[in-house]
């Protein structure tokens, strides 16, 4: 049987190079503080996931209300490297202090709720958390 090198130049069986043992490098997600940026790059992701955060009520028959979700873009291209984006929008950070926190509650879950609308509408969305933390093992693994 006879095999190619390289540079397709073939080579016999006891000539074969050993190909390079890559060490893999875990790439933590980039954070973003700004959701317009998020947009842009999640419009390029091959997955955007989202976990939903609601305020909790004592009573049973409340309306579930966003308080925070966590958005992820998973697979995104930059220069060659499959890169993960990530933003958070947080109800303190969208909050509007001039109305009652009923009023902003539903205001913020309605908008939230938009946001998360329009990126199903353009891309891959779906429920779920990502876990991007290397286990023990595979830390200790990776250390030089």
């Amino acid at each position: 049987m006879e095999t190619k090198g390289p540079e397709g130049v073939s080579a016999a069986k006891g000539e074969l190079t050993e190909m390079s043992n890559e060490n893999p490098a875990s790439v933590p997600p980039v954070l973003l503080d700004d959701y317009s940026d998020f947009e842009m790059f999640a419009k390029g992701a091959a997955l955007v996931v989202y976990s939903p955060e609601y305020f909790h009520s004592p009573f049973l028959d409340d309306k579930k209300r966003l308080r925070r979700v966590t958005l992820t873009a998973l697979g995104v291209r930059v220069n060659g490297i499959a890169l993960t984006f990530k933003h958070v929008l947080d109800y303190n950070d969208l909050c509007d202090s001039s109305k009652d926190w009923n009023e902003q509650t539903q205001e913020i879950d309605h908008h939230i709720t938009q946001i998360m609308a329009r990126l199903g509408s353009e891309g891959n969305l779906i429920r779920g958390t990502v876990e991007m933390e290397p286990s023990l093992g595979e830390a200790l693994v990776m250390r030089p």
